[in-house]
C-alpha cells in the first residue's frame, strides 16, 4: 500500500513541479527576450542573431529557472495534498514524514546531477557562443544596422560615407571617402552592399557611381558599374571570463582562490536542490493551516535568502573575509541546520494567525495576483544580477 501511495504523492509532485517550472521558465525567457529584442530595436543586435542569442541564453536560465520551480513546486504540492487530508490518509497507510520528504528528495537528486552538468559544460560553452556572437556580428550586418541621412564610419577602410536611403541590401545614392596610406578615394554611387561569405575578407560593393582620385600632377576619374574593396577580417576571440571556463579549465587553476570559489559555487547550485527540498517539504508540512500565499511567501524569503549567499559567495573570497571551503560550508552548513530544525518539528504546526492569511486564503485571484507580482518583481531582481 505505501508503495502506491508513495508513486501517487511522486506523480502529484512532478506535475506541479512541471507547471511551476514552465511558468518560470517562461517569465525569464519572456524577460530574456524583450531584452534582446530592444538591443535589436536601438540597432546594438542584428535580428537575425537574436533567436541564436536566446537559444545559448537557456543554461543560465535553468540556473535560475530549476531551483526555484523545485523549491516553489514542492511547497505547494505537499500543501495541495496536505489540504486534501491525502497525507493525513497517507500517514495512516504506514508512510511517515521522513518517507514523504524521501519521495520529494527523488526529482531533486536527478535535476541536481544535471545543473552541475549544466553549470560546468553546457552553461560555460553557451556563455563562450554568447560573448563570440556579440562580438563576430559580420561585417555585413554590422553594415546593415548603420543608418541613412548621416555620417556613417567605416573603421575597417578608414572611411565615411553618406546615404540618402536605405535597401534591404544596403544603401543608395552614397557618397564615400576612403583614405590610404598613398591615395585618398572619393566616390558616388547608386548603391553600396557589404557581405563577408569569405572566410579570410570582408568586401564593401559599390555599383552604378563615379570614382575620383586626387593625384599631384593629373586627377583620376572613373565610371564604373561595379567596384569592391576587400580587407581581412579580425580575428575573434573567445571569452576569457571565468563564468566561460568549464571543469577542465577550472581544475588548472586550482592555485587561485577565485578558481576555486567558481567550482565550489557551482556545486553548490546542486547541492542546493537537494537541500532546500528537505527545508520546502517539512515547511509546507507545517504552515499549510496559514494559507498558500504566506507559505510560498515565508519558503521565498528563505529560499531567496540561500540563493543569493550560493551565487553572492565568491564576494567573501574577494573581500578576503572567508576562505573558498569555509564560506562553502558556512552556507550549506546553516539551511541543512534549518531542514533538520524544521524536519525535528514532527507534529508542530507554524501558525501565524496573519491577517493577510486570513484574508486572502479563500480569494484565490487576489492570492495569484499577489504571487505573480512578487514572483515576477523577485525574478527580475535575479535575473539581472545573475545574468549581468
Amino acid at each position: 500500500m505505501p508503495k502506491i501511495i508513495s508513486f501517487y504523492i511522486l506523480n502529484q509532485l512532478l506535475k506541479t513541479l512541471l507547471i511551476t517550472f514552465f511558468i518560470l521558465f517562461g517569465i525569464l525567457f519572456f524577460n530574456e527576450s524583450i531584452g534582446f529584442l530592444e538591443k535589436a530595436s536601438n540597432g546594438e543586435l542584428y535580428p537575425s542573431l537574436v533567436g541564436l542569442v536566446l537559444i545559448f541564453s537557456i543554461p543560465s536560465l535553468l540556473e535560475i529557472a530549476i531551483p526555484t520551480s523545485l523549491f516553489i513546486g514542492t511547497l505547494i504540492a505537499i500543501y495541495n495534498l496536505k489540504k486534501t487530508n491525502e497525507i493525513t490518509f497517507a500517514n495512516q497507510a504506514g508512510l511517515s514524514e521522513s518517507g514523504i520528504v524521501l519521495i520529494c528528495l527523488i526529482p531533486s537528486i536527478f535535476l541536481s546531477i544535471f545543473l552541475i552538468f549544466n553549470s560546468f559544460f553546457l552553461a560555460p560553452t553557451s556563455n563562450q557562443q554568447l560573448s563570440f556572437l556579440s562580438k563576430s556580428q559580420s561585417f555585413a550586418d554590422n553594415f546593415k544596422l548603420m543608418g541613412e541621412g548621416k555620417i556613417n564610419e567605416i573603421e575597417e577602410l578608414n572611411g565615411i560615407f553618406f546615404a540618402e536611403g536605405a535597401s534591404d541590401l544596403g544603401f543608395q545614392n552614397i557618397f564615400a571617402k576612403i583614405e590610404s596610406e598613398d591615395l585618398n578615394y572619393i566616390l558616388n554611387s547608386e548603391e553600396v552592399s557589404a557581405n563577408s561569405n569569405d572566410q579570410i575578407y570582408n568586401k564593401i560593393l559599390f555599383k552604378n557611381g563615379e570614382l575620383f582620385i586626387p593625384l599631384e600632377e593629373n586627377n583620376f576619374f572613373l565610371d564604373f558599374e561595379s567596384l569592391f574593396f576587400l580587407f581581412p577580417k579580425n580575428e575573434i576571440q573567445a571569452s576569457k571570463e571565468i563564468n566561460s571556463k568549464t571543469w577542465n579549465e577550472l581544475l588548472k587553476e586550482t592555485d587561485n582562490q577565485i578558481y576555486v570559489s567558481e567550482i565550489l559555487e557551482r556545486f553548490s547550485l546542486g547541492l542546493m536542490l537537494i537541500i532546500s527540498v528537505m527545508i520546502a517539504a517539512p515547511l509546507s508540512l507545517r504552515m499549510q493551516e496559514n494559507g498558500r500565499f504566506i507559505l510560498v511567501f515565508s519558503g521565498l524569503v528563505i529560499f531567496l535568502s540561500y540563493y543569493g549567499l550560493v551565487i553572492g559567495q565568491k564576494a567573501f573570497i574577494e573581500e578576503n573575509i572567508f576562505k573558498p571551503m569555509q564560506i562553502f560550508y558556512i552556507i550549506h552548513g546553516l539551511f541543512a541546520m534549518l531542514a533538520i530544525f524544521l524536519f525535528g518539528f514532527e507534529r508542530f504546526i507554524f501558525n501565524f494567525n496573519s491577517v493577510i492569511a486570513k484574508k486572502y486564503s479563500k480569494k484565490w485571484f487576489l492570492q495569484l495576483l499577489l504571487l505573480v507580482i512578487l514572483v515576477s518583481v523577485i525574478f527580475n531582481i535575479i535575473f539581472y544580477e545573475v545574468i549581468s
